[in-house]
C-alpha cells in the first residue's frame, strides 16, 4: 500500500494537528475514581462501585448447547456475516583638457548600474534553483516526516487548484449526505478493508481497499456492488464484521430500515473483482425494541474466542443502548437481548473493540458510548471472569463532546484502542486507551467534519484508519489514516 499522503499540508495549506499527549486537564474530583483492572482474573475484585451483574448465562460460550461452530439461519438462508563636479578652489590652475570623459556605458547603462542589474539578476536565478532544490525536498520531507503535523481535507469549494467538477469515471463517490460508514478487515486474510456507505440513492454500497486501490476507483462496479437496494432508512448508522465459518468466509452488515428495526445481511460468494455477491434476503435481528429514529448508535463485533458469536449495540426507543447477541455454537438461540446499559445516550454512537490476549487468557469485549452526562466512557465485559460489566476509562469532563456524535473504535496490534467522536466545534478527537488501563491516555485533534457526521474506524497499514463526511463537501466521504504518533498515512476522498 502506498503510504505517501495524497494531499500535503505544504501543498495546500493544511491544518496543523495539535498533538496533546497529556490531554485535557482532568479536574478532581468531578469524575469516576481511577479504575484498575482486576489484577488477577481468578480473585476478581469488583473495578467500579456500579459493577453490573446480569446473568451470568448470557455472554460467551455460556448459552450452552452444543460446540458445533454454526451460523445464524434465519428467513432465506440468511446467515451472518490518513514555498559630482569637484569644487575648485580659489586662485587654482586647472589644466583643461576639453571635454570630461564619458564613463564607458554597458548595454546602454553606467558601469554601477549594469553592476547592480548583473547582481540582481544573479540573485533571482539562485533563488529559482534555491527555491526550487528546497520545494522538493521539504515536500519529501512532508511525505515521510514523523512530525505531527497532518495534511488539511482536500477542499471542493474552488480553493482547490484542482478540477473539482466531475468529469470523469474516476471523481471522488457520491454519497448521501449524512451517509452511515461501516467497516471491517476481511476474514479471508488478505489485509483488504470493506467499507459500506448509503449512496444519494439510498442504497447501501460496498466499497474494499487493498495495496492502495479502491474497487470502486471507476463508476463501472457500483451496481454490482449494491448490498441493499432500499430497505435502509435515509441516514441510517451501518456496521460490519467479517468472520470464518468452517471454509466459508461471510461479509456481514447491519442498518436500520424504515420502521426502526435493526436488520441485518450477509454474503460468502465473491466475484472476480473481490466485490460480495448473492446477498441473502435482509431480516430484523429483534422486533421487541426498535431503534430510536435520531441514533448515531450501531456497532457490531465478532469472535470465536470470549464472545464466540456476535454482538450488536444500538440506540433503543426505551432510552439506552441495547446489546443484541448470536451465538455461533448455538444456532437454536438465534439473536436475543441481552444488556440495556443505564444512563447511556441512545441517540449518540456507539462502538465495540474485542481484545483477546492468549498469553494472559484474556477474552474482553470493550463497548464505548456517550453517557447521558456528555462523556464517552468504556463498558467492559470479562468472558474469562464472566462476572458481568464494569465500567472502565471515560473521557476527560473538560471536552465538550457533541451530543448525538456518532463513535468510532479499532485496536492495533499491541491491542492500544483508538477511539473517535465529534466535539461541539466539529472537530473530530481521537482518544487512546491502553487495553487494560484505567484512563484515556491521549488526545489527538484530527479534522473538521460536517455535524453529526457518522464515523468508522479500522486499523490498517499501521495506523487508525478513520472514514468520515468532511465539512468541504457534505456528498463527499474522505479518510484519515494515521500512526499512533500521529503520522499522516493516508488523507484523501474515498476512493
Amino acid at each position: 500500500m502506498n503510504t505517501t499522503a495524497r494531499y500535503s499540508a505544504l501543498e495546500h495549506g493544511g491544518l496543523e494537528v495539535t498533538e496533546r499527549l497529556d490531554g485535557p486537564e482532568v479536574v478532581p474530583g468531578s469524575i469516576a475514581p481511577v479504575i484498575e483492572r482486576r489484577p488477577s482474573l481468578h480473585s476478581p475484585e469488583i473495578a467500579h462501585p456500579e459493577q453490573y451483574q446480569p446473568n451470568k448465562q448470557e455472554h460467551g460460550n455460556y448459552f450452552g448447547g452444543n460446540d458445533e461452530v454454526a451460523a445464524p439461519a434465519y428467513g432465506e438462508d440468511a446467515r451472518p456475516a490518513f514555498m559630482h563636479n569637484d569644487a575648485k578652489e580659489a586662485g587654482m590652475a586647472v589644466h583643461e583638457t576639453g571635454n570630461p570623459r564619458k564613463s564607458r556605458r554597458y548595454c546602454g547603462m553606467s558601469r554601477t548600474v549594469c553592476i547592480i542589474v548583473a547582481v540582481v539578476a544573479m540573485l533571482v536565478v539562485l533563488g529559482a534553483v534555491l527555491g526550487g532544490v528546497l520545494g522538493a525536498l521539504l515536500t519529501k520531507h512532508s511525505s515521510n516526516s514523523s512530525s505531527s503535523a497532518l495534511p488539511e481535507p482536500y477542499t471542493f469549494n474552488g480553493t482547490s487548484s484542482n478540477n473539482t467538477t466531475p468529469t470523469s469515471s474516476n471523481s471522488p463517490l457520491e454519497a448521501m449526505a449524512g451517509t452511515g460508514f461501516a467497516a471491517a478487515l476481511s476474514a479471508d486474510g488478505s489485509g483488504r478493508l470493506l467499507m459500506y456507505y448509503q449512496d444519494a440513492k439510498g442504497r447501501i454500497i460496498e466499497n474494499s481497499y487493498l495495496n492502495g486501490s479502491w474497487t470502486l476507483e471507476t463508476t463501472a462496479l457500483i451496481d454490482e456492488s449494491v448490498v441493499v437496494s432500499s430497505d435502509a432508512t435515509q441516514g441510517s448508522p451501518l456496521a460490519a464484521v467479517s468472520y470464518t465459518i468452517g471454509s466459508l468466509q461471510y461479509r456481514q452488515i447491519f442498518y436500520i430500515d424504515g420502521t426502526g428495526l435493526v436488520k441485518t445481511t450477509n454474503s460468502t460468494t465473491v466475484s472476480a473483482n473481490a466485490v460480495a455477491t448473492s446477498w441473502t434476503t435482509p431480516y430484523a435481528i429483534v422486533t421487541d425494541h426498535a431503534a430510536t429514529s435520531e441514533t448515531a448508535g450501531l456497532a457490531a463485533c465478532s469472535d470465536h474466542v470470549g464472545m464466540n458469536g456476535i454482538r450488536v449495540y444500538y440506540g433503543s426507543i426505551s432510552g439506552y443502548v441495547q446489546e443484541v447477541a448470536y451465538q455461533f455454537n448455538n444456532t437454536a438461540l438465534g439473536w436475543n437481548e441481552l444488556y440495556s446499559f443505564p444512563q447511556s445516550d441512545a441517540n449518540s454512537g456507539v462502538a465495540c473493540v474485542v481484545y483477546d490476549n492468549a498469553q494472559n487468557q484474556d477474552q474482553f469485549v470493550n463497548v464505548y458510548m456517550r453517557n447521558t452526562s456528555g462523556i464517552v466512557v468504556q463498558n467492559y465485559y470479562d468472558f474469562v471472569a464472566n462476572d458481568g460489566w464494569s465500567l472502565g476509562p471515560e473521557t476527560s469532563t473538560n471536552l465538550t463532546i457533541a451530543s448525538g456524535t456518532a463513535l468510532a473504535a479499532c485496536n492495533d496490534d499491541s491491542q492500544s484502542e483508538y477511539i473517535h467522536f465529534q466535539l461541539t466545534n466539529g472537530t473530530i478527537m481521537r482518544g487512546m486507551v491502553d487495553p487494560s488501563g484505567s484512563v484515556f491516555e491521549q488526545y489527538n485533534l484530527l479534522q473538521t467534519a460536517t455535524t453529526n457526521s457518522k464515523l468508522a474506524a479500522t486499523y490498517v497499514d499501521g495506523g487508525a484508519m478513520l472514514m468520515f463526511q468532511n465539512d468541504t463537501n457534505t456528498s463527499s466521504m474522505w479518510l484519515v489514516d494515521t500512526s499512533q504518533r500521529m503520522v499522516s498515512i493516508l488523507n484523501e476522498a474515498i476512493p
